[in-house]
C-alpha cells in the first residue's frame, strides 16, 4: 500500500479544522501539529471535535479511496489518545491507512 505523506494529511486536517471553526464562527490564532484538539487548552469542544472527525474521515476516505473509520475501537481503547493534538491525529491517521 502507498506509504501517505504526513504533510498532505496534516494539511487535510488544518483545513478542516479551519473551515469548521469559520463556519461556527469561532476563531483559533494557529493551527500547527501543537495545536490541542482535547483538553483544557483546547479551543474545541467535544462536539466540535466529533464533527471534524467525521468531516476528515470523509474527506480522507474520498481524497485516498480509503474506508477508514477513525472513531473505532482500536482508537477508543489507546492508552494515549489519538485525538490529543494534531501531530497524535496526523500519525494515528497515517498508521490506520498504510495497515490497510
Amino acid at each position: 500500500m502507498e506509504n501517505y505523506k504526513k504533510e498532505e494529511i496534516f494539511e487535510l486536517v488544518k483545513n478542516v479544522i479551519i473551515s469548521y471553526l469559520n463556519e461556527i464562527d469561532k476563531k483559533i490564532n494557529d493551527v500547527n501539529y501543537g495545536t490541542r484538539l482535547i483538553g483544557s487548552t483546547s479551543q474545541l469542544d467535544s462536539s466540535d471535535l466529533v464533527q471534524i472527525i467525521v468531516e476528515v474521515e470523509d474527506l480522507i476516505n474520498t481524497k485516498f479511496g480509503s474506508d477508514l473509520t477513525l472513531t473505532d475501537e482500536k482508537a477508543m481503547s489507546r492508552t494515549t489518545s489519538p485525538f490529543i493534538n494534531i501531530e497524535t491525529f496526523v500519525s494515528f491517521i497515517n498508521e490506520k491507512l498504510n495497515e490497510k
